[in-house]
């Protein structure tokens, strides 16, 4: 086994470069750009690089030098901007945001950034989400995971080696051309029928790594032709730059559209190693980009939190020339000063004292003051939730009932609005977090049970998407006093419709649900009866034929009228814009029109029950985000648990009134 480990200055540069192209994109684009593709295949690179000289100078590789080895170059200006997030995101974000940031600077800590975000469903590309100021370390937490993850795949490949007596290189080509394989596969499945857990699915990332690691068996053995060189290194970096630009990102990445930046950083990586005249190695293993190239984790590690308050302060998400210009000059500056005075130094005292525990004390120093800032922080929210808690069943909070008919209005008086907005995110009904819901990409019918479970006298069944699941709250609030047993059997995405437009889970899902629903001897289905949005004016025709089908089980719908649908994140847009702000509420006319897409049905099924709870959610003129000192709804359009329940009293009415009709 003959491995190099020699300097590459146009790494240096090739990493500026992708953490500035990461920069640009997300400051004025709002896509990807292939960067951290990029720094996945040099991690790749460098680590088994770094790993197998290490081998084969020792004949053996330690894990705990290797893992504090990269902890101290990694640690100290992540740890620095975690510290800065904490403390400023306190004063800047929105209290809405600030439970969700603190879980995430948690997990930003203990690497597991990516799984937080795919579990909790964030779609990196959907511009409409308010993005959290630490989202950007899902990358640095695949890397960590890969780093431990790869000096596994190595140790294994070792002992191989050693027990085979067999040639490594050719041992070590196998099992990497078995993850590529393999990790590349996965990830064109995943992200057709996921993308937005693919985007942060360690496994979907694996095989860019890995084709980094497959490089350093073969870079050293081609030799090029100077003309072949140093086009290949050029149009690789015109490649890379041109990522964002020309493939579909936000429909197709990572898939087999990642190989892209990843090949892009494979040609200009072997044009270094036979450099030419005019090769790409000459700019970017130039000093200007050597130095900025050491500046290049700090770049990426700071953009982002000062993007994200930028948003936030400015309350805009488009970003003028001169003030993103400024936020990567910032971002370079901040990265200068902490690379500098925290992280060389840092470095400098842990290698001298031989990597022992005591020398990593200015480490766990910096980790504890971060503990205590989030400990502190997370302190003040509590406070803040519990003075809101337990007043959901208090008079002044009436919610939905505040406009219910013989509503003593002259003794209501405005409060305080509840869940408290540290909260508001959280207030969710139990079947959106304990694995009842069915994600994206399952197929399968799953029913919760509720309520009174054993010997009911009614079976009722919450079906639909994640708008059905939402009443599922109000439905448990009466169950055991009308002795109902209630399953929820809900999939994200994915109404009660029989429309083959929806993603292929959904469809099978569809196609199953009604049988499962009979064979559960469900009496009636609460649903949807249509689409709130101003392009929906019929029922679609899905809607109908799949309560038809529960016809024919002889199973009744209560189908109600779907929530308004805002503009805007409701808690976003209270914390930053006040609830009396036009841009919180909707024109009820123009979500709610006479008559309602039902009513103008010709033929309705008959054992479709019809409500309109539509003057519940709104006043005279307009829907709001807070009704009767509840905030109704936790992002666009889902009520909150809070509001949900409130509605107990109304449903419950035309819930009986159907089952004791049977």
């Amino acid at each position: 086994m003959e491995i190099k480990k020699q300097y590459r200055p146009e790494i240096e540069g090739l990493r500026v470069i992708a953490a500035l192209l990461v920069a640009v994109y997300h400051i004025w684009m709002m896509r990807v750009s292939g960067g951290v593709d990029v720094f996945f295949v040099v991690s790749g690179f460098l680590i088994t690089t770094s790993l197998l000289s290490r081998y084969a100078r020792n004949g053996y590789i330690k894990f705990s030098t290797f893992i504090l080895g990269l902890l101290k170059r990694l640690l100290p200006n992540a740890l620095v901007v975690l510290l800065f997030v904490t403390i400023a995101g306190y004063f800047i974000l929105p209290d809405v945001r600030h439970f969700d940031t603190m879980k995430e600077i948690i997990a930003s800590l203990l690497y597991y950034e990516n799984w937080q975000l795919a579990m909790i469903g964030t779609d990196y590309l959907d511009q409409t989400n308010e993005k959290s100021p630490v989202q950007h370390f899902w990358a640095m937490s695949i890397q960590g995971q890969f780093y431990v993850i790869w000096f596994m795949v190595i140790s294994f490949a070792i002992l191989i080696h050693e027990k085979l007596k067999r040639n490594f290189n050719k041992i070590f080509f196998l099992i990497l051309a078995l993850l590529i394989v393999s990790s590349l596969s996965f990830s064109i499945y995943l992200t057709a029928v996921n993308q937005p857990w693919a985007y942060f699915d360690t496994r979907t990332r694996v095989w860019e790594f890995a084709i980094g690691g497959m490089l350093v068996l073969f870079i050293f053995k081609v030799k090029l032709p100077a003309f072949i060189s140093t086009l290949m290194g050029w149009v690789g970096l015109a490649a890379l730059i041109s990522t964002g630009l020309l493939l579909d990102v936000e429909g197709s990445f990572p898939s087999y559209v990642a190989l892209w930046p990843v090949m892009a950083a494979v040609f200009v990586m072997l044009a270094g190693q036979n450099p030419t005249k005019l090769g790409v190695e000459k700019f970017l293993g130039s000093k200007p980009m050597v130095s900025l190239g050491g500046l290049s984790y700090g770049l990426y590690l700071w953009h982002w939190p000062l993007l994200s308050f930028y948003y936030v302060i400015f309350d805009t998400k488009d970003v003028s020339v001169l003030h993103g210009v400024l936020i990567i000059l910032l971002s370079l500056a901040l990265s200068y000063l902490s690379t500098t005075f925290i992280e060389k130094p840092i470095n400098k005292y842990v290698s001298g004292n031989n990597f022992s525990l005591r020398a990593f004390r200015p480490i766990f120093t910096m980790i504890a003051a971060l503990l205590v800032a989030v400990v502190t922080w997370f302190g003040i929210s509590q406070y803040q939730s519990m003075a809101s808690s337990g007043l959901a069943d208090d008079p002044d909070y009436p919610g939905a009932m505040v406009n219910a008919e013989g509503f003593d209005e002259e003794s209501f008086e405005e409060k305080d609005p509840i869940p408290a907005m540290s909260e508001v995110k959280e207030d969710k009904e139990e079947s959106y977090t304990n694995g009842c819901q069915q994600g994206i990409g399952e197929a399968e019918v799953e029913l919760c049970e509720y309520g009174v479970t054993e010997n009911p006298d009614h079976i009722v069944a919450v079906v639909g998407g994640s708008k059905s699941t939402h009443w599922t709250s109000p439905v448990k609030k009466f169950a055991e006093e009308e002795n109902i047993k209630v399953l929820n059997v809900t999939k994200s995405g994915c109404r009660l419709s029989l429309d083959e437009v929806s993603a292929e889970d959904c469809n099978e899902w569809n196609e199953n649900v009604a049988d499962a629903l009979a064979d559960a001897d469900v009496d009636m289905v609460v649903a949807l009866a249509d689409i709130a949005r101003p392009d929906e004016t019929e029922v679609p025709q899905g809607f109908i034929d799949q309560f038809n089908r529960l016809k024919e089980r002889d199973i009744e719908v209560l189908a109600i009228r779907d929530t308004p649908y805002f503009g805007e994140d409701i808690p976003e847009c209270i914390s930053a814009k006040g609830a009396d702000h036009e841009d919180c509420s909707v024109d009820k006319d123009t979500v709610y029109p006479t008559p309602s897409a039902w009513e103008k049905l010709e033929n309705p099924p008959e054992n479709v029950h019809y409500v309109d709870y539509h003057e519940y959610y709104c006043g005279e003129d307009r829907c709001g985000p807070i009704i009767g000192n509840v905030i109704g709804y936790y992002d666009h359009d889902h009520m909150t648990k809070t509001f949900a329940e409130s509605f107990a009293p109304i449903l419950r009415e035309d819930v009986m009134k159907v089952l004791e009709s049977e």
